[in-house]
């Protein structure tokens, strides 16, 4: 069942995800034509003030929204596999017919959690290559060579590890941010639909409820693990606020203790909400 559970989904999924990336596609080819317009126009009269004004703000305005459609892509994204596809499929009149199929709460919840990880992962990848394409060019390849040579050298000297652990260890933490966070968006709209009333805002409260408990707890474990007071760290939320990042691990168990901190304490909180939200949808389902 879940097999036929995951067709379905990625069936549905797609007919947003898909056309919504072929969009993506299509702006980075105009964009790249302009770009390369931009690269090679002659001035034809560099003393005309009001023609080159013109062409600086064309500039400007095509980059701009070029940024725009870069970041609604990825918010729409976001939004429609976290939040919306989660909660009218599951939660809505859809639920009725959804909950009589022979499959278990746990079942629904990692069809939902598996295809939301897959696009938002294929979301990062297009948007990156579409950067990527827009700026390619002789002088950006000797730039990103020279660049990427001295990231590498430098790797172990800021974060104590040499690159080929660090990068993949950051990739993995990253990822299991994604599948936690996720997870905990579908926590917090399960408690909050099993109100009577008022269930969106419920689910509201209940997120920006966990975000403060969330945050509240990592500063303490950072209290109590005493790096807090070390210069040149910082900490900083991401997904859902756990994450700690350095700009001098000049010692390696600095590195080990964060990535270590950061693993747990998403798989601990992803565990937590994916056992909370079965629980409620098994038994506490309201769809009323």
């Amino acid at each position: 069942m879940l097999g036929k559970l995951l067709k379905h989904e990625f069936r549905a999924v797609n007919r947003l995800m898909i056309p919504l990336h072929l969009g993506l596609v299509v702006i980075t080819i105009i964009g790249r034509f302009y770009v390369q317009f931009v690269m090679n126009r002659e001035h034809v009269n560099y003393d005309n003030y009001t023609l080159r004004m013109w062409e600086g703000l064309m500039d400007v305005m095509l980059v701009s929204a070029y940024v725009i459609a870069l970041i609604a892509i990825f918010v729409i994204t976001w939004l429609y596999l976290d939040i919306l596809r989660f909660r009218k499929n599951l939660f809505t009149d859809e639920g009725y017919l959804m909950h009589t199929l022979p499959a278990s709460a746990a079942e629904h919840i990692f069809t939902k959690l598996t295809v939301s990880v897959v696009w938002q992962i294929a979301d990062g990848l297009l948007i990156c290559l579409s950067v990527f394409a827009m700026l390619a060019n002789k002088d950006f390849f000797r730039f990103f060579g020279y660049y990427w040579e001295d990231m590498w050298r430098s790797f172990p000297q800021i974060f104590g590890v040499p690159a080929g652990i660090g990068v993949p260890m950051f990739l993995l933490t990253g990822l299991i941010d994604t599948i936690a966070g996720t997870v905990i968006i579908y926590m917090c709209i399960s408690i909050g639909h099993s109100f009577n009333d008022h269930k969106v805002l419920a689910s509201i409260g209940i997120y920006m409820g966990y975000k403060f408990a969330a945050s509240m707890l990592s500063s303490i474990v950072v209290a109590l693990s005493g790096i807090g007071y070390m210069e040149n760290m910082s900490i900083n939320s991401i997904f859902f606020g756990i994450n700690m990042y350095g700009s001098g691990f000049s010692d390696t168990s600095y590195f080990w203790f964060n990535i270590a901190f950061s693993l747990v304490f998403s798989l601990a909180l992803g565990i937590g909400a994916f056992v909370l939200t079965n629980h409620f949808m098994t038994k506490r389902l309201n769809l009323e």
